[in-house]
């Protein structure tokens, strides 16, 4: 084989090797904006499962906070029917002890 055929084997198995190269590379770069628009896509669907479920989250916590402020209240009126029945019961034996002594 001479110089030049060597050369030209050479240059041509060089071709071949860029174009392959080439070729690899765009596929690879196809499957990363595939494998992008993918990812893009699921952060896209958790992003609204998450807001949805935090929708769900504010609204129980909201349903509880109700219910324990309706609890409250009743136990606050429970405690002040018991004072008032308790202060009446106080005011009418010390009027009773005022009017024993005098």
């Amino acid at each position: 084989m001479t110089d030049r055929e060597q050369d030209q084997l050479l240059a041509t198995a060089t071709d071949r090797f860029e174009r392959r190269l080439s070729e690899q590379i765009g596929a690879v770069r196809i499957a990363m904006i595939e494998g992008d628009a993918a990812t893009r896509q699921e952060i896209s669907n958790l992003r609204v499962e998450t807001r949805g479920e935090i929708a769900q989250v504010r609204l129980d916590m909201a349903e509880q906070f109700a219910a324990s402020r309706i609890h409250t209240e009743a136990r606050h009126r429970e405690l002040l029917k018991w004072a008032f029945v308790f202060w009446v019961g106080q005011a009418i034996a010390v009027a009773g002890m005022f009017k024993a002594f005098t």
